[in-house]
């Protein structure tokens, strides 16, 4: 079966105005990353890390048409909010690792910081260092920010106390997720 046609790179004239707006949009970097707006050409890694386990926080698993969804949704984010979805690649090599986010779903109260990194780049701080930055950038933009995360999602939990977010009890008990809230740039 061949890719559907919202999936493929456009064309021509298509393909030059698409570049032109991503490189419009904020690319942010770190001591060993590059934050930069997504492509088409990330869409199957965004599809891959949805369809695998990681899929159940975040909603999931989802096959390709609901991945396809949740991922035009935050790209749409930097048109209508200012702010949505950066690939995270490494500076070294260029490969893609994950994706961090600042986006906006239609439940959410706040704007949301999230991240999503690879089984294989997990575990050397990539997290922890394109959160961050996505972070300062979106608190200062913002002003705050909350992470929703899974309680028996260990992980991520200990990645945003180490961002320096507080959990909020009462929200997190309200959503039945874990709330937590950015409120400072390091």
């Amino acid at each position: 079966m061949s890719r559907p046609r919202c999936t493929r790179p456009p064309q021509g004239a298509a393909a030059e105005a698409a570049r032109r707006h991503r490189d419009a949009l904020t690319m942010l970097e770190t001591p060993r990353l590059i934050l930069r707006a997504p492509a088409l050409d990330d869409l199957p890694l965004w599809t891959a890390l949805h369809a695998g386990p990681d899929g159940r926080h975040l909603g999931g698993p989802l096959d390709a048409e609901q991945a396809w969804d949740g991922f035009c949704v935050y790209v749409a984010g930097w048109l209508l909010h200012g702010h949505g979805l950066w690939t995270v690649e490494r500076k070294d090599d260029g490969a893609a690792v994950g994706f961090v986010l600042i986006g906006l779903e239609w439940d959410d109260e706040a704007p949301e910081l999230g991240w999503l990194l690879t089984p294989e780049a997990r575990g050397r701080g990539y997290a922890a260092e394109a959160a961050a930055a996505a972070r300062d950038a979106g608190l200062s933009m913002l002003g705050g920010l909350v992470s929703y995360i899974d309680a028996d999602n260990a992980p991520s939990n200990r990645l945003a106390q180490r961002l320096g977010a507080e959990l909020d009890r009462a929200d997190s008990l309200r959503l039945d997720v874990n709330v937590w809230r950015h409120g400072r740039a390091a």
